[in-house]
């Protein structure tokens, strides 16, 4: 039997028990007939204190907790995203009723908690204040005050505290008046631990004492039928009296003439698992028996059986399976457990992320953490909300701290899994067309598209080379690279340039659909090749072997490499571990960007470094690049500006070409996953801003809302 929930309700005032078929701002509701997709097996618990008289109130608490309640039950998505809708919404109501003046302003405190399966869900806002009984001692909610706190109704902004608890047959859950805030959390335990709801009630009004308040108690157990109604209250506790609305169904029963107590029934993912497994071992069994009769159908009496061999296998084959069958059984229970504990950490996370003011040290170490349980339990199980939902609100969080610009991503192309893509380029000028490489397979394809790059003209894109290819007398081996040539003085014809690390360069010309290869000088001293960049009809391949930049200048439609002027002279500039270069069309200033995260930015006349990564820190960036792996020259004379593409932190960085950080970009793929944490290569249109990025085997497409 999954947990059930038993409620009951205590009103005290200066210690006197008050006699009340409903206590003001106390709510337990199982999920409507009606309710939303996710929301069919949820109990909601809500405890809402207003400043002001109870009598005063109690219309506006009524008021509060329905809308609560409503919005909850019609939200789909996860717990906390619904249940965050719905104090927001009740937030907003009052906000408007203060805002008015047309009554006295009130303020609250709230505390709602949904148990969903086996699991509690508990979201406060304001003072508001909850107990948690263990067998082993009472756990306090929030566990500390908060050091801000803004009450319900006072502004737009809440400050709302979320925390996620596995629960146990036995726990008692107390969701209690902020006036008693002061005692100490132990105080509770007569009440909360090792005990039933109708002694812990009475325990309850003991401990209080004197106090005023309003207290909603919840007992989860197994013990109660479940074919009897979903949620009902205690109305006595021993020697003391609570008013409590009827109750049409007795469920148990003490020497006192308890009342009675439905309980509700909430399936649970392990035991549905189980579940499961038995139905399908059961069908297992029918058809073993279905196939033993069809092999051995009745025999007369004085007969001696037959098929004994099959029999045997089928002796063999019914443990295996019964073996299986409670193997993934056990399999399922134990990824429910891992998910619930990663979701539960995850919350911890936040919450402590929450906590850690304006250290930005400790609040990002704890995001990155959480981040890292999202991964695993992306692994686990890539479709759950709650991970979703998390992860959203933490990346929202970190743009907020970041100052961050979020993109909207989608997939433009995606290819087999057997493809690498590491570059893509755009076609310039106004015909559009986008180019892109599979690095593995050295396959280069072509999309058609319109003008604006967004729409193609064709579904599947055009392969126009592909490793073994014959081009005259050369063989395409490894395309390392690709680029955009443009015309120019020697360049008759504009088109895609791809660098062939046996030591040639190869140009598709698209108005013809012809490709050209021509062979490149000192090729023979080449040792890994990894990029190519252009400037001023220039060649330039940045080679990691032989740490030297490669340069090549036009003679007619062929390159040449000059005697004595083959490389690119830059001390000191480790190109070794070099990853990535861009150079800038119109002086021929060069950007490096290195694996540990080192930029430079060279005026390449003089060989010196105009800024670097640290110039950055101290002009914008609060956080350092990690491991870039593409750096972009894009736009044309002053608007030019250097973007360069970080998995590591899984951003876009726009940095002007003095060193200034401009804008940092994020987008998330369409499992809600940072999308540039496994960018290989991109291309940026401007106006509008429109980025083409490669991840994996698909070319997405991001862009601004």
């Amino acid at each position: 039997m999954s947990l059930q929930a038993v409620t009951g309700q205590l009103y005290l005032i200066e210690g006197e028990t008050q006699e009340a078929t409903a206590v003001p701002g106390l709510l337990a509701q199982p999920a409507p007939n009606k309710a939303a997709r996710g929301r069919e097996r949820d109990s909601l618990f809500i405890h809402l204190a207003l400043t002001g008289q109870p009598g005063e109130t109690a219309v506006l608490a009524q008021d509060l907790l329905d809308i609560i309640s409503q919005h909850f039950f019609q939200s789909t998505g996860s717990v906390t995203a619904a249940l965050r809708q719905a104090i927001t919404k009740a937030n907003e109501l009052l906000l408007r009723l203060n805002v008015s003046g047309a009554g006295e302003s009130r303020e609250g405190a709230i505390t709602c908690a949904v148990l969903h399966n086996e699991e509690l869900f508990v979201l406060q806002t304001g003072e508001g204040l909850a107990m948690l009984g263990h067998n082993y001692g009472v756990e306090r909610l929030p566990p500390k005050k908060p050091d801000r706190i803004t009450p319900l109704g006072r502004s737009a902004g809440l400050d709302i505290r979320y925390s996620h608890h596995r629960l146990e047959t036995g726990d008692l859950l107390l969701l209690a008046d902020p006036r008693v805030a002061h005692l100490p959390s132990q105080t509770f335990a007569p009440a909360l631990v090792d005990t039933e709801i109708e002694v812990g009630l009475g325990a309850l009004a003991d401990v209080v004492g004197p106090e005023t308040g309003r207290f909603l108690l919840v007992e989860f157990t197994r013990d109660a039928p479940a074919d009897l109604l979903e949620i009902t209250q205690v109305s006595q506790h021993s020697g003391r009296q609570l008013a409590a609305p009827p109750s049409p169904t007795p469920l148990r029963e003490t020497a006192a003439e308890q009342p009675t107590i439905p309980a509700m029934a909430v399936e649970n993912k392990a035991r549905k698992a189980t579940s499961d497994a038995a139905m399908g071992m059961a069908r297992f069994t029918a058809w073993l028996a279905d196939l033993m009769a069809r092999l051995r159908p009745p025999q007369p009496a004085e007969e001696e059986p037959i098929n004994r061999p099959i029999a045997a296998s089928v002796a063999v084959i019914i443990p295996i399976a019964i073996a299986l069958i409670v193997t993934s059984v056990y399999l399922q229970r134990g990824l429910v457990r891992r998910m619930s504990e990663i979701k539960d950490e995850m919350r911890q996370n936040i919450i402590l992320a929450g906590e850690a003011g304006d250290d930005q040290t400790q609040l990002r170490d704890y995001y990155a953490t959480a981040l890292q349980l999202a991964a695993e339990a992306d692994r686990l199980n890539p479709a759950d909300d709650d991970v979703a939902q998390m992860r959203q609100e933490i990346q929202e969080e970190l743009d907020r701290q970041d100052s961050v610009t979020r993109l909207v991503a989608r997939p433009f192309y995606t290819f087999g899994e057997s493809v690498q893509l590491t570059a893509v380029v755009l076609r310039e000028g106004f015909n559009g067309g986008i180019y892109t490489l599979d690095g593995a397979n050295s396959h280069v394809y072509w999309h058609d598209t319109d003008e604006t790059y967004v729409n193609p003209v064709s579904a599947v894109p055009e392969q126009i080379i592909f490793r073994g290819q014959a081009l005259g007398s050369h063989i395409v081996n490894n395309i390392v690279d690709i680029m955009w040539r443009p015309r120019g003085l020697s360049v008759s014809r504009e088109g895609l340039a791809m660098l062939d690390d046996t030591g040639a360069l190869l140009t598709y010309f698209s108005d013809f659909g012809d490709v050209r290869s021509i062979s490149l000088g000192f090729a023979s001293e080449w040792q890994f090749p990894t990029e190519i960049a252009n400037f001023g009809e220039r060649l330039y391949v940045l080679d990691n072997g032989a740490a030297a930049i490669w340069r090549y200048f036009p003679d007619g439609e062929n390159l040449i490499a000059r005697e004595g002027e083959q490389s690119l002279a830059l001390p000191e500039a480790d190109l070794a571990h070099a990853r990535d270069l861009a150079i800038y069309s119109e002086d021929g200033s060069l950007a490096l960007v290195y694996d540990d995260g080192r930029i430079r930015y060279y005026d390449t006349l003089s060989g010196r470094i105009k800024w670097d990564e640290l110039t950055l820190l101290q002009n914008g960036f609060t956080l350092p690049v990690l491991s870039p792996t593409a750096v972009k020259l894009i736009g044309p004379g002053a608007n030019a500006s250097v973007f360069v593409a970080d998995p590591g932190s899984g951003r876009i960085v726009e940095i002007s070409r003095g060193g200034l950080v401009l804008t940092q970009f994020r987008a998330a793929d369409e499992n809600g996953r940072e999308l540039f944490a496994n960018i290989t290569d991109f291309a940026v249109a401007k106006a509008p801003l429109r980025i083409f990025v490669t991840a994996g085997n698909t070319l997405f497409l991001a862009t601004q809302e």
